[in-house]
């Protein structure tokens, strides 16, 4: 079985009120229509959907976040689901990568169950 990631669209909608609800998050069509159409005119809005088939199955959305402390912006994923009948046979754990340095991002992550499975290595040519 083939999976796509793909921007979403207002079509999707239908599809979306479903995989929100295996978050807990039950919702109207319209309602989600309307967060949709938001999510997808917006500047800092970033919404994608997995898509086998016809099948939508999984959705992940982002925005970009002014973060005050430090003056910079910063990417807050704010959904993130892929639907109970695909979680076991086509997507199986989320990988996030981070530079070595970055030792209070590793313990973080430990934090939430991540665990360090590999080695990246660069060149620069």
């Amino acid at each position: 079985m083939t999976v796509i990631l793909r921007h979403a669209t207002e079509a999707d909608a239908k599809h979306v009120v479903s995989l929100l609800a295996e978050l807990g998050y039950p919702s109207t069509e319209a309602d989600v229509h309307d967060r949709l159409c938001h999510s997808l005119h917006g500047q800092t809005s970033c919404f994608l959907v997995a898509q086998s088939a016809s099948d939508v199955i999984g959705l992940i959305s982002a925005e970009l976040v002014p973060y005050f402390p430090n003056g910079s912006t910063i990417c807050r994923v704010t959904g993130l689901v892929v639907s109970s009948q695909h979680r076991e046979h086509q997507c199986s754990g989320i990988e996030i990568t981070s530079a070595e340095h970055r030792l209070e991002a590793h313990r973080f992550y430990q934090r939430l169950g991540f665990c360090r499975t590999s080695f990246r290595f660069f060149r620069a040519l």
